[in-house]
């Protein structure tokens, strides 16, 4: 039985776009589901995944603003969220 290699993941162009999109999908359902710990969990998978989109689309910062546009409603409504969460726990 021979080993294959995985190919590294693409993050260049749309490819990165693609990622990103993925991960704020999964980040949505999590959010939805109130699943705090998967939250966090791709939060810190999104940092990680940004540098690399950065990182690969070198001076090309068409694909990383696609990605971040994308990006910034969903942090916008974790930060909505977490705020009614601290009122609700202050009560």
């Amino acid at each position: 039985m021979a080993l294959s290699a995985v190919p590294s993941p693409d993050y260049r162009g749309d490819a990165g776009v693609e990622q990103v999109r993925h991960l704020r999908n999964e980040l949505v359902q999590a959010l939805q589901a109130e699943d705090w710990w998967t939250v966090r969990e791709l939060d810190r998978a999104c940092a990680g995944l940004v540098e690399r989109v950065i990182a690969a689309n070198g001076g090309d910062g068409t694909a990383l603003v696609r990605a971040l546009s994308e990006l910034k409603g969903v942090y916008a409504n974790l930060i909505e969220q977490c705020q009614e969460e601290v009122l609700k726990l202050a009560l």
